[in-house]
């Protein structure tokens, strides 16, 4: 039973990141976790309730711990690669869950925030790590979260009609952002 929980939670995690919340349906998010549409409703009462779930996994596989050894340098450009733009399936869930997170259920909107919030600690001890103030690290960690996002929202937005600008706008916005904070 339990292994059947987390199966349908990870291909929501999956599936939502890909498609977006109100581009998967139960029955899709079932197939994916190899069980039948009944199946789901012996373990969450709603899509709402699995959205939810589903979004703090998304969370926590890409967001949960700051990994060893892993320098602001390295991250930016990860998240600012060819792979990630290509793999929003298994990428973060910021840019894949914002432009519909607003319409969601409160439960889903709750667990979004918690995992936004945990995202920007980590990215705020990074900079607090360098001697940056408290106050300044957050407001830093805003700021790149956001240059990122965006960047990396522009280049999935335009890959299958021009692969060549796409690049484009990850190596523009990798170079600006490193600039803008002294990362190398």
């Amino acid at each position: 039973m339990a292994e059947h929980h987390n199966a349908i939670i990870s291909a929501g995690a999956k599936l939502f990141r890909e498609h977006g919340f109100d581009g998967v349906g139960v029955i899709e998010v079932a197939k994916e976790a190899g069980l039948t549409h009944g199946a789901f409703y012996g373990h969450f009462r709603s899509k709402a309730d699995l959205a939810a779930e589903s979004c703090r996994r998304a969370f926590e596989e890409q967001h949960g711990v700051w990994p060893a050894g892993m320098t602001l340098s390295k991250f930016v450009s990860m998240y600012l690669s060819g792979e990630h733009r290509d793999r929003p399936a298994e990428g973060c869930p910021v840019p894949c869950f914002a432009e519909s997170i607003g319409r969601q259920e409160a439960i889903v909107r709750r667990e979004y925030a918690k995992g936004f919030e945990n995202y920007v600690r980590q990215i705020s001890a990074q900079f607090e790590m360098a001697g940056q103030t408290k106050v300044r690290a957050r407001k830093d960690a805003l700021l790149l979260i956001s240059a990122l996002v965006g960047g990396i929202s522009a280049a999935r937005s335009i890959v299958w009609s021009d692969r060549q600008m796409s690049n484009g706008i990850l190596a523009e916005t990798k170079k600006s952002v490193m600039q803008q904070f002294g990362l190398r």
